[in-house]
């Protein structure tokens, strides 16, 4: 008996799984918030900032590894452990590649701090990337579509040292959180000897084996000369989910009361990390619905090389199976337009979902956009804002809350359709995350747009799931990433089926959501 365990950092909080090797049966799972998230620390939604203190991320880890391993029938038979985050969620850090916030002098500096995927206080720092880009063949872009985001690396970065001149003069380099994790269970402290994952610096860094690696110098310097330090320090070589980073450091393993052989896999990005836990293959599309809406594809690479998807977010080889060019498109608000209209009208969402379900389908009812927390694709922009149009003074909040559900399922359609437009094939749709779980009425009405049949994944922790498969590969359990998704990842709990009349009636509203659409922007 062998035993994987599979950690899945999320935008709120922690969870672990613990993995029978050999059939993929969970065995044991835990979860647990970041306390300081929770309090709304170092966040200021008007200017789009959202910071996490690594502190979180240390106690949640402490925390949910100890409830696992404690349910284990045999700790000593835990052979890998492997991680996955959210992503770009970047910090700057001293030399070790420490995060700077752990030091006392910068505890309470929101910029030395982890800068989540969703802050966009890097905004006018993507636009400059994008346009700098542009006059480039190649274009330096081309992986993100041309159009560069803020919720991509470099744009955090730049923004940062910028702006924070004690920050700036105290950065060694900057981290992404699923490499600090990792490199916090090896116990490697020294940039020279880290091993970054190839899922971040491919989908979001700009990092292409074609051109060597990252962009020239030249590129960088003709947008700001202060990224040239940083870019220099930090590694310029990564690695597949598939790898072994190192074994577990003698301080956490005493602290788990695990072996100090256990084998520590590379870290991932946990949207891509979900699709391997799903099933991920070409002609399989993942929808990983979440609080934003992230749509995993493969490809051959044989059949998709050098052609890239204008506008399309993340376009990248090796970022989800090796030998795959990965896709990743989706929606920056997803369960978060949700939870807004929780908050804001004070209603349970079942409840509204319940009523919702019994409307009757006008073409007179209201139509939203999602654009909640800006657009991530088709063709990115983090200054749109969403919109609601056709009220009357007899609108219901139910009515309100369809139409919100709505513009996530035509955002969904708008980024679908995009996949589909640029060769990419999609035979299945297997969706994954809480809302795939647990809202049918979301699920059925994003079915009825799409206009096809969508499978819900029985894995209730996905992403926890896929990093569990890496660690299998990692610590040689399986051959191949393939071959672990076929031992074990679980099938489908459920099916939606798209009902022809209410497609039909979708499609209609769908025209009216792309003309609404072009007016915001």
């Amino acid at each position: 008996m062998k035993y994987t365990l599979g950690i899945d950092y999320g935008t709120d909080s922690a969870r672990a799984v613990l993995v029978d090797a050999s059939c993929g049966r969970i065995v044991a799972s835990a979860t647990s918030p970041y306390r300081r998230w929770a309090e709304n620390r170092w966040c200021d939604p008007l200017v789009q900032q959202f910071r996490q203190h690594p502190a979180d991320y240390i106690e949640c880890l402490e925390e949910v590894l100890k409830e696992v391993v404690s349910a284990c029938p045999d700790p000593s038979a835990v052979c890998a452990i492997a991680v996955d985050t959210t992503g770009s969620t970047v910090s700057m850090t001293d030399r070790s590649g420490m995060p700077l916030s752990l030091q006392p002098e910068f505890a309470e500096d929101p910029d030395a701090m982890f800068i989540l995927w969703k802050d966009h206080t890097g905004t006018a720092e993507a636009e400059e990337f994008t346009v700098e880009g542009a006059k480039h063949t190649p274009n330096y872009i081309c992986q993100s579509g041309n159009h560069y985001s803020a919720e991509c690396t470099w744009a955090k970065v730049l923004h940062v040292l910028r702006t924070n001149p004690a920050v700036r003069d105290a950065a060694w380099g900057f981290i992404d959180e699923c490499d600090f994790i990792t490199n916090l269970l090896t116990g490697c402290r020294n940039f020279e000897e880290m091993k970054w994952g190839h899922c971040i610096p491919g989908a979001k860094q700009l990092w292409n084996k074609d051109w060597g690696g990252y962009p020239p110098e030249s590129f960088f310097e003709a947008i700001d000369p202060l990224l040239i330090p940083v870019l220099r320090r930090i590694p310029q070589s990564n690695y597949a989910c598939s790898n072994k980073a190192g074994t577990l450091c003698p301080e956490w393993a005493e602290k788990l009361g695990l072996s100090t052989s256990v084998i520590i896999g590379v870290g991932n990005c946990d949207a891509h990390s979900g699709a391997v836990g799903a099933g991920v293959r070409p002609g399989t599309a993942v929808l990983n619905l979440g609080t934003s809406a992230c749509y995993m594809a493969v490809m051959p690479v044989e059949e998709m090389r050098g052609h890239f998807i204008e506008g399309l977010f993340g376009q990248s080889e090796g970022t989800i199976l090796e030998g795959y060019i990965g896709y990743e498109t989706g929606l920056s608000a997803f369960g978060d337009i949700f939870a807004w209209f929780k908050r804001l009208s004070g209603r349970p969402l079942d409840e509204l979902a319940a009523e919702a379900s019994r409307i009757a389908l006008r073409d007179d009812l209201p139509i939203a956009t999602d654009f909640f927390n800006g657009r991530r694709a088709p063709n990115p922009s983090n200054k749109v804002t969403a919109s609601i149009s056709g009220m009357r003074i007899t609108t219901s909040p139910a009515e309100i809350y369809r139409a919100l559900v709505e513009a996530a399922a035509f955002g969904s359609k708008a980024c679908i359709d995009q996949y589909l437009d640029g060769g990419i094939r999609i035979d299945k749709m297997i969706a994954v995350g809480g809302i795939a779980q647990k809202s049918p009425f979301v699920m059925q009405l994003l079915c009825d747009t799409l206009g096809r049949p969508i499978e819900v994944s029985d894995c209730k922790d996905a992403c926890a799931m896929g990093a569990a498969v890496h660690a299998a590969v990692a610590a040689g359990l399986y051959s191949t990433v393939l071959e672990a998704e076929d031992a074990l990842c679980p099938g489908a709990c459920a099916t939606y089926v798209p009902d022809p009349e209410r497609h039909a009636f979708y499609l209609r509203r769908y025209e009216r959501y792309q003309e609404l659409s072009k007016f915001v922007l």
